[in-house]
This record gives structure tokens, C-alpha cells and sequence, in this order.
């Protein structure tokens, strides 16, 4: 018995449907095998149906959804500094935690023998234990329909990117190659006021030059790093840069600055013959 034999009024469907539900019919009552992908696993992806038809479109099919993650425990060890000052310990463990998960995603990929990872996100959320964090990376793995490796990082290993499946054919067809998912971070202690100056600043409007001075530096430390890790994968640009500002598990005092976004390579040739057929999409929606 199939799984759908057990749904209760699926005899009623229209003539000429199959058991297994699809819009063949069925040979000789078998039910239709789910597509493939390569080494008889089911090809699974996060792609909404444009962006899994426009990805296809420009040559690429999905082989699956890969993962990876990393627990921490982020313990933060100030100092009694009335002072803006950068946890390093913090910023390194950030670091450290989101390059795992980035690289057991990708490992995923190696194994299905990707070209590489589009889609990608990074989260992260707090477990039972306060000081206790998992860093999450997602993303979708593709192949070059024909075999086409050089979508590839120049060290032969899948790219990453954050990049949606529109904006990746839209940067193929402009000449450009995406190499890395790549960032910068920069936890920030944020000093607090004191007595006297918070009592006279209670009903005044006035710029609190601390905290601007500590918030302008750390963004420009998360910046230059997510900067330089572009220019050490070889990339000249970075796209689709978002900035990020969580307090996590350290209270209001403590504050990650992440700067993130896709370093791409580009070639200066856009391609001629690549293009998107545009759909005409008609919303019941109010």
C-alpha cells in the first residue's frame, strides 16, 4: 500500500491520474518515481518555483539543500573600563563559529559535487544554557547542467553566495562570478554613562558622542575585514552587503557588528547569449 492509499477521499481523483498523485498516468498502476539527482538522491532545494525555473534557465539545476552548524559558548569577560573598547576574544569566536558552519556546508556540497551555493543564510539562536549559541549556515547546492566547472572558486571548491536564484542568473548574464559568502564582525563594548552625566542629559536633546564614536568604529572594523576577506579570495566587488547588529546573549552593553555580503569576480564580458524570459505574473492577492 502507498502512502497515498492511506489519504482519506484520494480515489476521487479526475480519470487518468495516477496513485502517486502526478499529472501522468500511472503504467500498469506503478506509481511514478520521484526525480533524481545524481547517485539516486532526491534533489532538494530552498528555491521558491521562479527562482528553481530561472535558475534552470541559466544552465544550472539544484542537487540539494546543505547545512551546517557549530555550538559556542560565548562567555563575555569585561573590564570595568568606562571607555569603547573591541572583545577581541568575542570577535574571534563569532568568527570561528560561522567559518564552521560555512565550511561543513560546503563540505555537503563537495560531496554532491556542486558548483556551488546559492541562497545562503546564516542564523543563529540561543539554547538552554544563556552563555550557549548555534550558528546555522543553509543553502541551496547547484551544478552547470553540462558539466561547466569553471563556475567554481579558482581553487576548484564550491562557491558560496547569498545571492537568490534571480540575482544569480542576473549576475551570470552581467559577466559576473560569485566566489565567496564573506564577512566581518566587530563585538563592541558600549561604555555606559555616568551618574552625574545621565542626570544632566535627562531632559536635554544632545548627541551622546561615546556612543556615536563607538558605533561609527566598530562598523568600519566589520566593514574593512568583510573587505579584506573579498580581496583574499580574489574578488573586485562586493554585492548584496548587509549590516547587522544583535546583542545576543550579552546584554544591552555588548553589541556585534556583522557586515555581510557575496564577493564577485567581475569579467567585464556580460554574456550575449543568456537571457530570461520574462514571466507575466497576474496576483489575486488584495
Amino acid at each position: 500500500m502507498g502512502i497515498f492509499d492511506q489519504v482519506p477521499g484520494f480515489d476521487a481523483l479526475p480519470p487518468g491520474w495516477g496513485a502517486s498523485g502526478a499529472s501522468e498516468p500511472a503504467q500498469g498502476g506503478g506509481q511514478i518515481p520521484p526525480l533524481r539527482a545524481s547517485g539516486g538522491r532526491v534533489a532538494t532545494s530552498d528555491f521558491s518555483v521562479r527562482e528553481l525555473l530561472v535558475v534552470e534557465q541559466a544552465g544550472f539545476r539544484a542537487l540539494g539543500l546543505c547545512l551546517g552548524n557549530s555550538i559556542w559558548k560565548v562567555q563575555a569577560n569585561t573590564q570595568f573600563r568606562n571607555t569603547s573598547y573591541e572583545l577581541t576574544d568575542l570577535t574571534g569566536a563569532m568568527y570561528g563559529a560561522r567559518e564552521k558552519a560555512v565550511e561543513i556546508m560546503r563540505e555537503e556540497a563537495e560531496q554532491l559535487g556542486a558548483d556551488g551555493i546559492v541562497g545562503t543564510r546564516l542564523e543563529i539562536s540561543q539554547l538552554a544554557d544563556s552563555g550557549m549559541l548555534e550558528f546555522r549556515a543553509f543553502g541551496t547546492a547547484i551544478v552547470h547542467a553540462e558539466g561547466h566547472s569553471g563556475y567554481r572558486r579558482p581553487d576548484g571548491r564550491p562557491f558560496t553566495s547569498d545571492l537568490s536564484g534571480q540575482d544569480f542568473a542576473l549576475a551570470l548574464r552581467s559577466g559576473r562570478r560569485p566566489l565567496d559568502l564573506v564577512l566581518g564582525c566587530c563585538v563592541q563594548h558600549i561604555p555606559r554613562r555616568s551618574l552625574m552625566t545621565t542626570l544632566k542629559q535627562a531632559m536635554q536633546c544632545v548627541e551622546l558622542d561615546l556612543f556615536t564614536q563607538a558605533y561609527y568604529t566598530a562598523r568600519e572594523h566589520a566593514m574593512e575585514r568583510m573587505s579584506a576577506h573579498a580581496a583574499e579570495v580574489g574578488a573586485n566587488e562586493i554585492i548584496g552587503t548587509t549590516l547587522r547588529e544583535e546583542s545576543h546573549v550579552w546584554g544591552d552593553h555588548i553589541v556585534e557588528f556583522l557586515a555581510i555580503g557575496t564577493a564577485m569576480y567581475d569579467t567585464g564580458k556580460p554574456d550575449p547569449n543568456f537571457r530570461i524570459d520574462p514571466t507575466f505574473t497576474l496576483t489575486l492577492d488584495d
